[in-house]
């Protein structure tokens, strides 16, 4: 046929005449060789028929499944199936395409459900959003899924061979990871018995990996995971609250979740590794709260990792402190190492001793607890600028009290500090106090070195130190005869 001045009208003449043959839903094989005929007549390039039928076939393919869609998990029933069966193959809609148009659509409803699970005010309604996620899959995508490749719902919607072969990939991955022994991830997977009274698992070809990132996923996965662990809270009057322990069930609705979220087996993985990671180190840092580690805490510790199945390497010791191994690293956060090196800072300024090793302090704790050296450093610093001015405060009040021992711990407290950040001579209101403390701290025979150093801080002369040494006995003198008309 001449194509002249008309052939940009032959599209559409096209078009036209698909509409009409598919305005019951269905092509029949007449329809087929009429359209045929057409194609060939008025020399239409194969693309743009396949552009009709796309546009044509699949709006009303996308009409029929938006329909199944809403009927919702109770409304799935045999008309809707007839429907979407009908539809699927008597537009003559590849599968490839069928699958697309009816992704677009489920996608659209799982990630509505996302949105509420995200928007819920806690992590109990965040849960239970997503379990209608899972309901939503299993009732109505499953179902569309297997309505669109002609298959029944009670059939695996898989070739047995490819099922088979998904099944051994799966399992060399499973097999291949070190945190097998995690509690939460061996729950996911059920047993061959179980699995077979589940009947068949949820469609996971339509997901959302594309839609969402791996973080997002990975999140959500984890909230109900997590509701997994904890159980249903609800709030009651007066501010408590009640939980409601999930059984072991719900580890299987989870399992599903994963492949709506498109989520890999080392995906997976990661979640229930982080968050046994997480329960561990909260765990751990109540166990060493006081800085205390003993044996029988790293006891405890051992035990807690294998109660939530981390691998014995992850919690191995690695580093003697104070007769005790701890990977401080790994099992313990930043933030609490920081916090047990203040503390034992804080004990060494407060230990009465006076005595304050540079190397033990600036260099060991912190190699030993894994923080940083020069941060360190300044957390010691500050510690000693501020307990210097306390001790002499503290000093003078245990004078007042007259206990004497107290006075002379806290002196060299004080000294200790010093050692740490040099200070200039102190001053006080009460000169006559300086001297009371530095004549009981020369009492108690100390290291010259250390007497000498008092003498400086507290401001007191030579000729004042050498009066003071032939008086020590009376220490107490004028001080408690002034002490008694104070009220």
């Amino acid at each position: 046929m001449h194509r002249g001045t008309d052939a940009p009208l032959f599209p559409e003449i096209y078009r036209q005449k698909l509409q009409q043959c598919a305005a019951d839903g269905v092509l029949s094989d007449e329809d087929v060789k009429a359209l045929t005929r057409l194609r060939v007549m008025l020399c239409i390039p194969q693309h743009t028929i396949d552009a009709a039928h796309s546009d044509i076939c699949g709006s009303l393919f996308e009409k029929v499944v938006k329909d199944a869609i809403a009927s919702g998990v109770d409304g799935y029933d045999a008309d809707v199936k007839k429907a979407v069966r009908k539809a699927a193959h008597g537009l003559r809609l590849t599968r490839e395409s069928a699958m697309s148009i009816a992704g677009k659509a489920a996608r659209r409803i799982f990630l509505n459900f996302v949105k509420q699970a995200r928007m819920a005010e806690n992590r109990t309604e965040g849960a239970k959003a997503l379990r209608k996620l899972i309901a939503f899959n299993s009732l109505v995508v499953t179902e569309l899924v297997a309505d669109i490749k002609g298959e029944s719902s009670d059939t695996p919607l898989e070739e047995p061979s490819k099922v088979e072969d998904k099944k051994i990939e799966e399992e060399d991955e499973w097999g291949d990871e070190e945190w097998e022994s995690l509690e939460t991830l061996k729950k996911i997977r059920p047993s061959e018995e179980i699995a077979a009274k589940m009947g068949k698992p949820g469609q996971t070809e339509i997901n959302l990996k594309d839609d969402l990132s791996e973080r997002e996923r990975a999140d959500l996965y984890k909230t109900y995971l997590l509701y997994c662990l904890t159980g249903e809270v609800t709030r009651i009057p007066f501010g408590a609250q009640i939980t409601t322990k999930k059984d072991d069930s719900e580890y299987l609705l989870l399992n599903q979740l994963g492949g709506i979220l498109g989520l890999t087996v080392k995906e997976i993985v990661e979640v229930h590794r982080s968050l046994a990671e997480q329960a561990f180190r909260q765990q751990a840092e109540v166990i060493l709260a006081d800085g205390q580690l003993t044996k029988a805490r790293i006891e405890q510790l051992n035990e807690l990792q294998k109660q939530v199945g981390l691998p014995p390497e992850y919690a191995q010791k690695i580093r003697e402190l104070k007769e005790a191994s701890i990977d401080f690293n790994s099992m313990i956060s930043e933030k609490l190492r920081e916090n047990l090196h203040k503390k034992t800072v804080d004990e060494i300024f407060s230990s009465g001793t006076g005595e304050f090793e540079e190397e033990e302090v600036y260099e060991k704790i912190p190699i030993d607890l894994n923080i940083n050296a020069e941060k360190a450093k300044g957390v010691v610093h500050e510690l000693a600028r501020s307990r210097l001015s306390n001790s002499l405060i503290q000093a003078v009040a245990l004078l007042r009290q007259r206990n004497q021992q107290g006075v002379v711990s806290t002196l060299n407290d004080l000294l200790a500090c010093d050692k740490a950040v040099p200070s200039e001579p102190l001053t006080w209101e009460v000169p006559e106090e300086l001297a009371d403390l530095y004549t009981i701290y020369m009492k108690n025979n100390p290291a010259p070195e250390k007497l000498c150093r008092l003498q400086y801080l507290l401001g007191i002369s030579d000729s004042t130190a050498t009066a003071l040494g032939e008086t020590k006995d009376s220490v107490f003198s004028v001080g408690a005869e002034e002490e008694k008309f104070v009220f």
